[in-house]
């Protein structure tokens, strides 16, 4: 496939970085990636690469927080019940962890209450807040922001509020008594994108001091998970919490560890965001939250190890539900009208799995993607969208047929009657063709900086690695490596992975593409990865994560098919026919890759596959023959989430095609007669 590369910093100044390569002792390389993230002095740079408590802000910035804390110690003192009220992701119940051992250390009388997203969905709801009859102090976690009516009702009940929560804010903010929130207007604390959890940790910094710190690998998982960016107090947050969880983890987290078979000493940015955090997510995608909340605050060890096993159990269900879905709707794709939105619905989707399902969807197809499971009665979508295109803006457009509708520019969420979704479809689609050409839906890959491949060293690796922990706003250093010859191609992992050779003017590095199959591979690409240090015989490797090829071959076959298969009169044949001999050639290779359960990433990748394997054909002639077997119904390609061929045994004679017999420069069959030929 052939990607549109932008580097994501193309306007640096070269004595910017010449000057801070110096100031630091590093490569040029290194510099330019530091000062396409914004670092251009020694000062900077330094405070970046070594993040440190120092870092973290005093709690007592936040507007509202002297008064919360006042606020819960007197409710402890005086030991009124008090009421946690959280969300189902690892943000949410990390959050609640922390702030809950925090209470429980100072002696409160607190309990923890996690909604169903299936039953409740997002936020405080009414009904829970009418259900807590007893409790003196509500503390929303994650969530609250914009609840107002819900908060209302619970001081109409008379409880003491307090709203902890990093979500945007609503025109009209809670009349809690108190909130905590970096992103409400008028606050003074000065970083504004901490996490639900990272606002908890504040908080409980503010309760007990550094004695929160204990917390701090929670609040790490929690800002890793929840996609904020790790800049400034985040990055010190995670750092530090890595650094724990690396040490002295929390108890449920090392059980977690354990259970998922990774080592307690390894732990990084990726294991959290890979690893750690789908299963903690697993149990309120489609079970109860309450398993990972327990995991966190549990002490018993066998309590411990059947929680995270569990834990494990939920995710791999979770995977095989997400598997469902995407091969189902791969196969609504595969039969639908070409179109700039993918929007498929099932009854028996699962609403907590369908918008990593759209994910997959908008990357293998690059196209937004809306995709619907049902629940109570009305049917929850998730869509999910690509560079450039803002979802959100289109969505919102149809905002009358929406029960429940909210979102961002990259992603949505919304809640719609069964009888509006053929219109919203319809509606989406048009709005799509009349805002955006078809050259906004051509796949982009992003890219730090342009190397040859004799660039990548140990030591440019090992400067990279200065730049962890990575994440959003600061993600892994992607390396682009034009015009690579791809050699030495084998397969790994069961034949799932490929493992190569990328050369470049006398120098080559090893490679791996997880993933794709070695018959996806091309001969020569643009290369883009991350370069890192492999563990099994220490030499730099890149990891790819997009091949870049140009797609000329695929163009001109697809040309060809409809050629073949059209109703004009066929000029210059020979440039498209294919003999008896060199039909079976065509089709004994098609057998072959039925016959070993070969799949394909893309047709491409099958072309490519065919062309390796039956010297000298042309996008034409394949075109020909793929038509031609296709017409005698001795071939199907199944195309869904991966390209399959099922061969249909059978006698046909050539003579019964009308496209061997529209291309036969000789007229009719003339001796290639294939009489009772089994192909």
């Amino acid at each position: 496939m052939k990607y549109i590369l932008k580097q994501k910093q193309p306007n640096i100044e070269k004595t910017q970085v010449k000057k801070l390569a110096g100031e630091l002792q590093v490569s040029l390389a290194f510099a330019r990636v530091l000062c396409s993230r914004g670092i251009y002095s020694k000062k900077d740079a330094e405070a970046f690469l070594q993040p440190d408590k120092s870092q973290l802000n005093d709690p007592f910035l936040f507007c509202d927080m002297a008064d919360s804390v006042s606020a819960i110690k007197n409710m402890i003192s005086m030991q009124k019940r008090i009421c946690i009220y959280g969300d189902y992701d690892v943000d949410g119940t990390a959050g609640c962890a922390i702030l809950y051992m925090t209470l429980k250390k100072m002696g409160a009388k607190v309990q923890c209450i996690l909604p169903s997203r299936t039953e409740h969905g997002y936020g405080l709801s009414m009904d829970a807040v009418e259900n807590m009859v007893g409790y003196a102090m509500l503390i929303t976690l994650d969530c609250g922001i914009t609840n107002v009516e819900e908060i209302k009702k619970a001081k109409d009940l008379g409880l003491k509020t307090i709203v902890t929560d990093h979500h945007e804010c609503g025109p009209v903010l809670p009349k809690a008594d108190y909130i905590l929130n970096p992103k409400r207007p008028g606050e003074t604390y000065p970083y504004k994108d901490l996490c639900g959890a990272g606002v908890a940790f504040k908080l409980a910094e503010a309760l007990v001091g550094e004695v929160a710190y204990e917390f701090l690998d929670l609040a790490a998982v929690a800002t890793v998970a929840d996609i904020v960016p790790l800049l400034q107090e985040n990055r010190a947050l995670s750092k530090l919490g890595i650094d724990k969880l690396n040490q002295n983890p929390n108890k449920g987290i090392k059980a977690l560890l354990k259970a998922s078979g990774i080592k307690s000493d390894t732990i990084d940015s990726q294991v959290i965001a890979y690893s750690l955090a789908p299963r903690i997510n697993a149990a309120g995608r489609i079970a109860s939250a309450e398993t990972s909340f327990q995991l966190m605050i549990e002490q018993d060890e066998a309590k411990l190890e059947q929680l995270a096993d569990e834990l494990c159990k939920l995710n791999a269900e979770r995977q095989a539900r997400q598997e469902r879905v995407v091969r189902e709707s791969m196969e609504m794709q595969a039969v639908s009208a070409q179109s700039k939105l993918i929007f498929h619905f099932k009854e028996d989707w699962d609403v907590g799995i369908v918008g990593l399902a759209a994910s997959k969807l908008t990357e293998k197809y690059s196209r937004p993607a809306v995709l619907f499971g049902k629940s109570a009665g009305m049917y929850t979508g998730s869509a999910r969208s690509i560079d450039g295109i803002n979802i959100y803006e289109a969505l919102a457009t149809q905002a009358e047929l929406y029960e429940k509708f909210g979102g961002h520019a990259g992603a949505a969420g919304l809640t719609v009657k069964e009888e509006n979704l053929e219109t919203l479809k319809k509606r989406i689609r048009e709005y799509l063709d009349e805002q955006y050409s078809e050259d906004a839906f051509l796949p982009v890959k992003y890219y730090d900086i342009a190397l040859q491949v004799a660039d990548v060293t140990p030591g440019l690796i090992e400067e990279f690695n200065l730049l962890r922990p990575f994440g959003h706003k600061n993600s892994q250093v992607e390396v682009l490596i034009r015009n690579a010859d791809i050699k030495n191609i084998r397969a790994i992992g069961e034949d799932k992975h490929s493992k190569f050779q990328i050369s470049g003017k006398n120098a080559s590095v090893g490679a791996v593409y997880f993933g794709i199959q070695v018959q996806n591979i091309p001969k020569r690409a643009d290369v883009v990865g991350v370069v890192q240090i492999n563990s099994f015989d220490n030499q730099p490797q890149v990891v790819v994560s997009v091949l870049s090829s140009e797609p000329g071959f695929m163009e001109r076959y697809e040309a060809a098919y409809k050629y073949v298969t059209g109703m004009e009169k066929p000029e210059n044949k020979k440039r498209y026919f294919l003999g008896r001999e060199r039909l079976l050639q065509v089709y004994t290779v098609l057998k072959a890759i039925q016959d070993h359960k070969i799949d394909f990433e893309t047709f491409q990748a099958m072309l490519d596959f065919l062309k390796r394997h039956v010297k000298h054909l042309s996008a034409e002639s394949v075109a020909f023959a793929l038509a031609l077997l296709e017409e005698l119904n001795l071939l199907e390609i199944k195309k869904s989430d991966k390209i399959s061929v099922a061969i249909h045994p059978g006698k046909h004679d050539l003579e019964e095609s009308e496209i061997y017999n529209k291309f036969n420069p000789e007229g009719a069959a003339n001796g290639f007669k294939s009489e009772n030929k089994e192909y």
